[in-house]
């Protein structure tokens, strides 16, 4: 099933017709220097955004090699790869200092590519780091897997069923992984959260999901207008301005469906250890008026058929006397709304995990917990100290803070950006050989999330997501593993 058109490949996407690189699989290369060597591909703004952030924080990891089918890339992410191999950290838009510059020059500079297929045959790779068009992920992944390397590949994995399957089996048929960039699933806050679901029950059984990503912008990038393309970028790039703003463009993306939602349909998937049954979307293209095909707004309704024995399935206790635990502890249905729009910014980015007993609002920012029957929504900021104070009758003041909303860890300050913990797990998993966590059926898992609200989209109609689309004949890796140690780091209910 097709979830994006795939005609004008090369013109939006940049990416070379072809993708079969035949090499042998070389010793890791992490064994001659202590480091775990990688390749970069598409070093645009989130390629750029690992090499300031996530690479640079993982000291591990060295980086041999950038390459992107556009010069201004190029140069933009050369002196940003020097200091992500001398670990030199940035703030977007922070200055090196000259200290950090002395020091990245040090180092010899990484080689530089227009055409991945000549950097896989020339490096020698321990993994390869993808963040380029959507359209490209599948054919750089295959290429990398069939290279012998690890790959670490921005979300959305892939945009058709057909490219997740071939992907999977790849991986299993090279013994190798991939990882996709759904950071959250290194987000310390965010395990927290699934360790109070599922480790500590504090919500009780989810029983629904709210989820949304708003802005109010463009989201659309300049285009220069008398920039003249060299000979190597013409065999990449026949419409500058689709090369710069793919994602609004139906031929080259899944716009909001698949470059926003699947951040927090993986959220969904993840603290409901399932893939929804079936969802319905409704989009329009109802505020941006400037040439774009990718809709501005859309919606849409999952429904999750949790049945008992699932690894997502949570008793609870019959909450009427018109019904016995049996009754209670039946399969039953989660619903999850999403919403993304690009014309207000109310409320921004989060998700609500809703249970029975309690409500988690998170963001990236921070994990608030909600008692069940409060109608105060400000958050009042507990210290752990304060929190494990004793009242005379010798019980917590958890209850009494959870009305107005209880942040945890909103005092640590020692927290790595998520972005840095999904690099250094990449590192550990090339050196183990253990897939990671957000592995390739997450990334396929939650790539079936937009594939499904797309087609349903384009035809007016609920879709029905089958099983057999994310089911293999071999073992698999997990999809909802979360790390339950972030739970003792944090105060609990007594």
């Amino acid at each position: 099933m097709n979830g994006v058109n795939r005609r004008d490949f090369v013109k939006c996407a940049g990416a070379a017709a072809g993708f079969a690189v035949t090499a042998g699989v070389s010793p890791f290369t992490y064994a001659q220097n202590s480091r775990v060597v990688v390749g970069c591909v598409g070093v645009g703004g989130q390629g750029c955004f690992h090499l300031r952030v996530g690479l640079a924080g993982t000291p591990d990891i060295h980086i041999a090699a950038v390459c992107d089918v556009w010069a201004p890339s190029q140069k933009a992410a050369m002196p940003l790869a020097r200091l992500a191999n001398a670990k030199q950290q940035l703030a977007e838009g922070e200055k090196p200092t000259a200290d950090q510059i002395a020091a990245a020059e040090a180092l010899p500079k990484p080689n530089v590519y227009y055409d991945y297929r000549e950097m896989l045959e020339k490096e020698t790779l321990d993994g390869v780091i993808i963040a380029s068009p959507l359209l490209t992920h599948a054919p750089i992944t295959l290429a990398a897997l069939d290279a012998g390397k690890y790959v670490f590949c921005e979300k959305t994995l892939v945009s058709t069923v057909e490219e997740g399957r071939a992907v999977v089996t790849k991986c299993h048929d090279t013994r190798k992984w991939v990882q996709v960039g759904h950071q959250r699933r290194y987000n310390p806050k965010y395990n927290l959260a699934m360790g109070l679901v599922y480790d500590k029950g504090t919500i009780g059984r989810v029983t629904h999901i709210t989820a949304q990503w708003h802005r109010n912008s463009q989201w659309r990038r300049p285009t220069p207008t008398d920039y003249v393309l060299n000979d190597e970028e013409k065999k990449f790039i026949t419409d500058l301005e689709k090369h710069t703003n793919w994602r609004i463009y139906a031929d080259c993306s899944g716009g909001l469906y698949t470059e926003l939602a699947t951040h927090q349909t993986d959220i969904a998937n993840w603290f409901l250890k399932a893939v929804p049954s079936r969802v319905y979307s409704s989009a329009g293209l109802d505020y941006w008026k400037d040439g774009r095909t990718t809709d501005d707004n859309i919606g849409m309704m999952y429904e999750y058929d949790i049945r008992r024995g699932d690894p997502g399935f949570i008793q609870i206790k019959s909450p009427t006397t018109l019904m016995d635990d049996s009754l209670a502890n039946r399969s039953y249905t989660v619903r999850f709304q999403y919403s993304s729009i690009l014309s207000n910014a109310k409320r921004g980015c989060r998700e609500l995990i809703e249970g029975n007993l309690g409500t988690l609002d998170l963001s990236e920012a921070d994990c608030v917990v909600y008692g069940e029957g409060v109608t105060a929504v400000k958050t009042e900021k507990v210290s752990a100290e304060e929190l494990s104070k004793k009242t005379a009758s010798g019980r917590t003041p958890y209850p009494e803070a959870l009305k107005k909303g209880y942040s945890l860890m909103a005092d640590r300050t020692d927290l790595l950006d998520p972005d840095a913990y999904q690099f250094q797990a990449f590192a550990e998993g090339v050196r183990t050989g253990k897939p990671p966590r957000n592995n390739q059926m997450v990334g396929f898992t939650t790539a079936i999330t937009a594939i499904a609200a797309i087609q349903s989209r384009t035809e007016g109609r609920p879709v029905t997501i089958d099983p057999a689309w994310y089911a293999f004949d071999f073992e698999v890796p997990s999809f909802y593993d979360h790390d339950a140690s972030w739970v003792q780091q944090a105060p609990q209910p007594a």
